[in-house]
C-alpha cells in the first residue's frame, strides 16, 4: 500500500492524533526557519534598555494613579 493511502487512512481514523501531529511539526519547522530569516535582517538590532530609575518614577506615577483615582 503506498505511504499516501496509508496516511489517508490514518487522517480518516485518528483525526486528533492527525491533527497534533500537524501542529507539533509546524511547532518544530516556524523556529528553524523563521528565526534564521529574523536575524538575518538588518531591522533586527538590539533596543536600547530604558534607565531604571525613569521606569521606577514611572511605574510609581502609574500606582498613585490606580490609588487614587
Amino acid at each position: 500500500m503506498p505511504v499516501m493511502e496509508k496516511l489517508k487512512m490514518f487522517v480518516v481514523q485518528e483525526p486528533v492524533v492527525a491533527a497534533s501531529c500537524l501542529i507539533a511539526g509546524v511547532g518544530l519547522f516556524l523556529p528553524a526557519v523563521v528565526r534564521p530569516m529574523l536575524d538575518s535582517f538588518e531591522s533586527s538590532k538590539e533596543v536600547p534598555q530604558p534607565i531604571l530609575t525613569e521606569t521606577k518614577e514611572e511605574g510609581s506615577q502609574l500606582c498613585a494613579f490606580y490609588k487614587n483615582p
